[in-house]
C-alpha cells in the first residue's frame, strides 16, 4: 500500500497539473528547473527519514542538478545509499533491448519486418510469421507473462533456458494478428533477447554492452559483465521485510532466464544513465534514419499516450515526455525524457511504499507551484 499522504499529493500534483497547463509555456526554464530540483532533493530526504531508499538523478542540458542517494543500503544495513550505488533498472531494460535491435538491423543483421522464424529455428507457425517490430510494439498477440503455478510468487525470476522458453510461447495461441492489438508484457522482449543473441551469437547482454554501450562511451550499465560486487547493491524492502536484490536472485550461468531477459534484468548505476542519456541526444552509436525511428511513437495505448519500441511517449504540462516506468517487487524506477526542455528525471526506489512514479509526479508539481 502507498502512504496515504504520497496519494493526496499525487492527486493534488494531478489537479494542479490541469490548472497550470497554460501558465506551464511561461516558465523560465533554467531557474525554475533548478530550484525545483534543490526543492526535490530536500523531500527526498525528509522521505529518507520515513523509510525511503533510492536514487534521483535530474539534468537540464549538460548540467546536473541532482544526483543523490537516500536512505539505507538495506533494512539491516545502514550503510548509506550511495549516488553511484547500483539498483536495477527493471522494464527500463526494454529501452536498451529495443535499442540493440535497431543496431543490429543498422548493421544489416535483420530488418524489422523480418519474422522471427527466420532467426528461431524451433519456434513453429503462426509465431515464427510475427515480425520482429511486431515483438517490440507489444502487438504480437503475445500473453503478458508465461509462468509455472509453483513460481507464482517469484515467477520473473525463474531460470527459464532458451529451448524451455521457446517452447512455453509456443503452447499459446496469438490474441490478435500481428499489429491489430496491443498488450504490453515481458515475454515478447524475452525472445528478441533470443533473436540478439541468434543474430549475434553471442549472449544479448554481451552483445549490448560490446555493441551499443562501449560504442557510445557508456559504461556502469548491465547485469553480470559489470562485475557488480553485493555490497554496492541497493536491498529491497517493505515496511517489515528485506527483499532482497538482483544478485540474489535465481539465475542462469550467463544472465537471467529469459522470461525476464532483455525485458527487465539490467542494473545500473545513476551516472551510467546519464552517459546512456547524452548518447541518445547525441546521436552517439545509432545514426539517423535509425535514430529518429527508433524516437517514433508507434502504436496508441489505453491512457491515450503511445508505445513506441521499448520507450513510452506521453504528453505533460513540461512538453512531450520520452520514458519508461520499471517495476518488480519492492523496487521502482521512472526515467523521463522532457524533450522540450532537455530536462532528464530519473528516480529509483527501494521501497514498496514510495513508487517511483509518484515521486516524478511531485517534482513536477514543484515546477508547476512556483
Amino acid at each position: 500500500m502507498r502512504r496515504t499522504d504520497t496519494v493526496f499529493r499525487r492527486l493534488a500534483a494531478c489537479v494542479l497539473t490541469v490548472l497550470m497547463m497554460a501558465a506551464c509555456a511561461a516558465i523560465a526554464p533554467t531557474g525554475q528547473i533548478e530550484h525545483g530540483a534543490e526543492q526535490f532533493g530536500r523531500e527526498l530526504q525528509a522521505l529518507a527519514r520515513e523509510g525511503f531508499a533510492g536514487q534521483a538523478l535530474i539534468v537540464h542540458g549538460d548540467k546536473v542538478l541532482l544526483l543523490s542517494g537516500y536512505g539505507t543500503m538495506g533494512l539491516d544495513d545502514p550503510r548509506p545509499v550511495a549516488d553511484n550505488a547500483v539498483m536495477p533498472l527493471a522494464s527500463i531494460t526494454k529501452a536498451f533491448t529495443a535499442s540493440a535491435v535497431f543496431n543490429l538491423a543498422a548493421e544489416g543483421g535483420l530488418a524489422l519486418d523480418d519474422p522471427i522464424g527466420e532467426f528461431l529455428e524451433t519456434l513453429e507457425p503462426p509465431w515464427s510469421d510475427i515480425p520482429i517490430h511486431a515483438l517490440l510494439t507489444h502487438t504480437a498477440g503475445l500473453p503478458a507473462e508465461i509462468r509455472r503455478r509453483d513460481e507464482a510468487e517469484r515467477h520473473r525470476f525463474e531460470p527459464v533456458d532458451r529451448d524451455t522458453f521457446v517452447e512455453r510461447v509456443q503452447h499459446f495461441a496469438p490474441d490478435h494478428p500481428p499489429g491489430a492489438g496491443y498488450r504490453y508484457g515481458n515475454i515478447a522482449y524475452g525472445l528478441l533477447a533470443v533473436v540478439i543473441e541468434a543474430v549475434a551469437e553471442q549472449s544479448w547482454e554481451a552483445y549490448l554492452v560490446g555493441s551499443v554501450l562501449k560504442t557510445a562511451g557508456v559504461g556502469d550499465i548491465g547485469f553480470l559483465m559489470p562485475d557488480w560486487h553485493a555490497r554496492d547493491l541497493v536491498r529491497a524492502r517493505d515496511a517489515q521485510r528485506d527483499l532482497g536484490h538482483w544478485l540474489d536472485m535465481p539465475r542462469l550461468a550467463d544472465g537471467m532466464g529469459y522470461n525476464i531477459r532483455g525485458a527487465g534484468d539490467l542494473l545500473a548505476r545513476p551516472t551510467g544513465i546519464l552517459s546512456w542519456w547524452h548518447a541518445v541526444r547525441r546521436g552517439m552509436w545509432l545514426s539517423d534514419p535509425w535514430r529518429a525511428r527508433w524516437l517514433t511513437p508507434q502504436v496508441r495505448e489505453p491512457d491515450g499516450s503511445h508505445y513506441g519500441f521499448g520507450l513510452h511517449f506521453r504528453d505533460s504540462p513540461l512538453g512531450p515526455v520520452i520514458g519508461h516506468t520499471g517495476e518488480e517487487g519492492a523496487f521502482t524506477a521512472d526515467f523521463s525524457w522532457y524533450t522540450d526542455l532537455d530536462l532528464l528525471v530519473y528516480i529509483n526506489s527501494a521501497h514498496a511504499n514510495f513508487q517511483a512514479d509518484t515521486l516524478r509526479a511531485d517534482f513536477l508539481a514543484m515546477l508547476l507551484d512556483h
